[in-house]
């Protein structure tokens, strides 16, 4: 979970990072690269965001599973909250927080951010009434990209067709070759 967080931090800093450097050095603030390093954050924000969605339902998921089986196998194990009845400070007591949520909701926050600057970045579409079509190419296909994702990302519900052969014909054919 954590590695997946990371890789996605690593390109919106990436996206910040060049976006900032853009803005900064260039007395226009370079449309072209601004709106590209906008699209490219607000695209790995919104993605993170979904990741951290699909995260959260496979993790429920499982959690399920567990609350089902566990009197089964373990006894309620899962089922019994051990607090710290101890701690009395507010600020170093252990809370109930979900860390996939604050993920969740922090990825919301970045991907506004990242709507904000694209938004930005892309108007004018048209200064001095000269019609940009490199401005809308990129806002098309940032919008296109973003309802892909959203449509066509998700888990299947459908069953698949698993093929299972036992390990050591697997490791003859492929010394074999």
């Amino acid at each position: 979970y954590w590695k997946r967080a990371t890789y996605f931090w690593a390109f919106i800093d990436a996206s910040f990072a060049g976006y900032a450097l853009t803005y900064k050095t260039s007395a226009d603030h370079e449309p072209w690269l601004s709106l590209l390093f906008s699209a490219l954050g607000l695209i790995f924000s919104f993605a993170w965001y979904l990741v951290n969605r699909g995260s959260k339902f496979w993790q429920n998921n499982w959690e399920r599973h567990v609350d089902l089986l566990e009197d089964m196998t373990l006894g309620p194990l899962y089922k019994i909250i051990a607090s710290d009845v101890t701690t009395k400070n507010p600020l170093i007591a252990p809370g109930s927080f979900s860390v996939t949520k604050i993920n969740q909701v922090l990825s919301v926050f970045v991907t506004s951010i990242w709507c904000t600057l694209f938004a930005k970045s892309i108007l004018p579409i048209w200064p001095d009434r000269e019609f940009d079509f490199g401005k809308i190419a990129i806002a098309v296909a940032t919008i296109v990209f973003i309802v892909v994702l959203f449509t066509f990302c998700r888990s299947s519900k459908e069953k698949s067709k698993t093929k299972l052969s036992p390990r050591a014909l697997h490791t003859q054919t492929s010394q074999e070759t």
